[in-house]
């Protein structure tokens, strides 16, 4: 395999690695995004059922649902922090890919914009 080839392919890695990445983010922010609703259902549920229950069960029922919020808060911030940190190696990954393959690099883009004209075209004609 000459080295051409050899870049190539260790591109083509790095992207398949970088792509994961970006599905597990994906499913980690709809993790949440499920992790908040259920929050809010349950909050709601809380209040509606310590409404007419008097002072210490609404007290009780706000310190529950301020409990589950600081814990939503906290898986937010761990996946936040978890999204930057990702988001900057993959962002170093292709750069060093780039400024390693100029004209490979060069050669994917183009490829792509001719494929989204060709796109652009077909779905124009139809």
């Amino acid at each position: 395999m000459n080295t051409t080839q050899q870049n190539l392919s260790n591109g083509l890695d790095k992207l398949e690695r970088v792509s994961e990445k970006a599905q597990n983010l994906v499913e980690s922010k709809d993790q949440v995004v499920r992790d908040f609703k259920a929050l809010l259902s349950e909050g709601e549920a809380l209040f509606k059922s310590a409404a007419g229950s008097g002072d210490q069960a609404m007290a009780l029922a706000r310190d529950k649902f301020k409990e589950q919020l600081e814990a939503a808060k906290n898986r937010y911030a761990e996946l936040e922090a978890t999204t930057v940190k990702q988001a900057k190696r993959a962002a170093i990954a292709t750069d060093d890919y780039v400024h390693g393959n100029p004209w490979t690099s060069m050669a994917v883009a183009g490829g792509v914009g001719l494929l989204i004209g060709v796109l652009i075209m077909n779905r124009r004609e139809s």
